[in-house]
């Protein structure tokens, strides 16, 4: 179960360094062009259409904290340049002055393998293959505060912090069709195969200052899966649903949800429901000069203290169901009576995790001015703040290439780490329209 520790602060460190994950293209929404928005509402699958792994390839995060939260640049000291917020020379006002009640990192994967759209059966058909990773962290501003100002408080409530990642196979079954002039609905049917995940969340942690030592008291538990620990891989169901309807001409009103289901794991259990007592968080340097430390040795040394934090008992294995995050789009999009090759959408999203719930609003302008091009922007503000990009997309008779990102990336360090913001994503894909 010290594995689950070890994957805890990975998650974290690697959604921080590495901008590498997205789950959909919102922007591409409301454009006409798009073959893949029947993933945020399978209503709006329409078209037929063939894409074999290069049709759909994401990449990008969300979160509200960046490196330069945590990583600072000690001047005038050229043999320590870098260092952590747990450095005395950070001032716990600066550093805890840029976080959040809440702050969160969240990565989305979703890379498709195979889609298949067809026309059969009185609408549009679709057979789908994806590779999904959702990976979600958030950290309360006590647990920050607790380690940066150990002693200046007596207690400290830091059960709001969890990490979960659920990475899986999913295979679909999709159809669409019209119902009258009016409306069109559309749903999938998803067949799931885990392959790893990782859970862990407390209903109580509680730090007291008792003389000179910490008293922990705690009620949470973790699990831990993954293929090859288990012979079998999790298996679970899930289906999304979705409706459009034009009450007038240039009018569309649509909603759809995803990811309604649920994953069963055969998983390494933990509790930690004890009382115990905490020697408190060490000071931690960053830099190839601090003190003959390396990057891989502060993560040790990060894991080695939420270890020691986190104090188990090893409950053996448990079979576990765990459900997905069901995913809520809810748009109007209204096209110029004067020229309907121009239209504004507003695209609501809400992501329903419990602690990890997500919101964002979406205003997005869409111009199609030829045929074969079409281009879209948007601004969106969300749990993890403001945010603002783009897609573009050509499309022939049987060839269709776009390149997107609904989050331009801020500003990055010289290892392109994101500095202030996780919010950022690129999206490229190339499928061939039948």
């Amino acid at each position: 179960m010290k594995q689950i520790i070890k994957l805890f602060t990975a998650a974290l460190t690697f959604s921080l360094a590495l901008p590498t994950f997205a789950q959909e293209l919102r922007t591409s929404y409301f454009m006409d062009h798009s073959l893949f928005r029947h993933q945020m509402n399978p209503a709006l699958l329409e078209d037929p259409y063939l894409s074999i792994l290069s049709g759909n390839i994401n990449a990008g995060t969300t979160g509200n904290i960046g490196a330069r939260d945590f990583i600072y640049k000690l001047e005038g000291n050229p043999d320590y340049p870098l260092t952590t917020f747990m450095n005395p020379n950070v001032s716990a006002d600066e550093f805890l002055g840029k976080l959040h009640k809440s702050n969160r990192v969240d990565a989305y994967v979703n890379f498709n393998v195979l889609s298949v759209g067809f026309k059969a059966f009185g609408g549009t058909n679709l057979i789908e293959a994806n590779i999904r990773s959702n990976t979600n962290i958030v950290l309360p501003y006590e647990l920050f505060e607790f380690a940066k100002t150990t002693g200046a408080r007596e207690h400290y409530d830091l059960s709001q912090f969890g990490g979960r990642s659920q990475n899986y196979f999913e295979f679909a079954l999709g159809h669409a069709h019209n119902i009258g002039k009016k409306v069109r609905v559309g749903a999938k049917a998803k067949f799931l195969l885990g392959a790893a995940y990782f859970d862990i969340g407390a209903n109580q942690f509680d730090a007291t200052l008792n003389q000179d030592e910490w008293k922990i008291q705690t009620d949470g538990q973790m699990n831990l899966a993954y293929f090859g620990y288990t012979p079998e891989l999790g298996k679970g169901v899930a289906v999304d649903l979705g409706v459009t309807y034009k009450p007038i001409e240039n009018l569309t009103i649509s909603a759809g949800v995803t990811d309604l289901g649920m994953i069963k794991w055969r998983a390494m259990k933990g509790t930690f429901n004890k009382e115990f007592t905490f020697d408190g968080f060490e000071e931690i340097k960053v830099g190839e000069n601090s003190n003959g430390n390396n990057i891989e040795d502060e993560i040790q040394q990060i894991g080695d203290d939420l270890e020691e934090l986190v104090e188990y008992t090893d409950e053996g294995e448990v079979d576990v169901k765990q459900n997905l995050t069901p995913t809520v789009n809810a748009a109007v999009q209204y096209a110029l009576p004067t020229y309907d090759k121009l239209s504004f959408g507003l695209l609501y999203t809400g992501r329903i995790g419990g602690l990890y719930t997500w919101h964002q609003g979406m205003f997005v302008a869409n111009i199609r001015p030829v045929k074969w091009l079409e281009i879209a922007a948007n601004c969106a503000y969300s749990s993890t703040g403001f945010t603002y990009g783009g897609a573009i997309s050509w499309r022939a008779k049987h060839f269709n290439l776009y390149v997107g990102a609904d989050r331009i990336v801020g500003k990055l360090s010289k290892q392109y780490i994101p500095l202030d913001h996780t919010n950022s994503s690129v999206n490229v894909g190339v499928a061939f329209p039948l």
